[in-house]
């Protein structure tokens, strides 16, 4: 979590320190990511939210969408024997997409209050591979998100930012090892870009791309945002705050890969 004090620099320091943006654990399929149970420095905490409870879940414009080819995250950066490996079609379709207020925190020292928020997105992809246009659980490749943000207002102006997301791909029974494999490379961007807290305009990108080849079903990935960046406009004009991934994978049984791309953030006014 970043604010405009910076009191938060050597708490996410020292995370950044112990997590990196290397895979956290290689969790089975289903299993819950952690939750953030650290108390930022500077803070306490005023209130816990059982973010199981359906009364705090919150309306929000946390969206999910599917990357396309002219996005140019890691679609562009294809080597020339993946480009040349002909394409699964692929169809998606959002599971889950939940956002629940999570923690009410106060600054010691000024008395600001802040409140954290947690969206668990699930999607699935399904490339039509086992049974046509029947589809089938156990024929998709499940992509689940779990991003954590928080809000803070000023001068009547409500302001988010990032704190951290966890990722992880996990197969339908019918992928087994023969069949589906991690190919070529994979992306993951956080972005949080708008009208700055600050009043001067943010284009914050960090890049938390994992190892080629490091990719698997089952891991579970921690992107951190950086402890600098500072908060933006919610609803403002150009305002982005989220994460990206893209991962492909290659149907052996088919000789074709399918292209995994997703994006789950708040987004503002368009600028055009």
């Amino acid at each position: 979590m970043r604010f405009r004090n910076g009191l938060f620099s050597a708490w996410l320091t020292a995370i950044l320190l112990l997590c990196s943006l290397s895979p956290v654990a290689a969790s089975p399929n289903n299993e819950n990511f952690p939750n953030d149970l650290d108390v930022p420095e500077g803070f306490k905490v005023l209130k816990e939210y059982d973010v199981t409870n359906e009364n705090n879940k919150v309306d929000t414009k946390v969206e999910g969408n599917s990357l396309i080819a002219d996005d140019g995250i890691n679609i562009n950066s294809m080597n020339n024997s993946q480009s040349k490996i002909p394409s699964e079609e692929v169809n998606y379709e959002i599971l889950t997409n939940e956002t629940y207020k999570y923690r009410d925190l106060e600054n010691i020292e000024t008395g600001e209050k802040v409140t954290q928020f947690k969206t668990n997105m699930v999607v699935n992809a399904d490339p039509f591979t086992w049974t046509g246009t029947n589809k089938n659980d156990a024929n998709t490749v499940k992509l689940t998100i779990t991003l954590y943000y928080h809000s803070q207002t000023k001068d009547r102006f409500i302001y988010n930012g990032i704190d951290k997301a966890y990722y992880r791909y996990d197969k339908g029974a019918n992928w087994n090892i023969n069949n589906a494999l991690p190919y070529g490379t994979n992306s993951c961007q956080l972005s949080q870009i708008g009208p700055g807290i600050d009043t001067k305009a943010k284009k914050q990108i960090s890049d938390c791309s994992q190892i080629p080849g490091s990719i698997d079903f089952g891991k579970t990935f921690l992107a951190v945002a950086p402890s600098s960046w500072i908060d933006v406009l919610d609803g403002g004009l150009g305002t982005e705050v989220g994460i990206k991934v893209n991962t492909n994978f290659i149907n052996q049984s088919t000789a074709k890969f399918f292209n995994y791309g997703w994006e789950l953030k708040l987004r503002g006014q368009s600028p055009i």
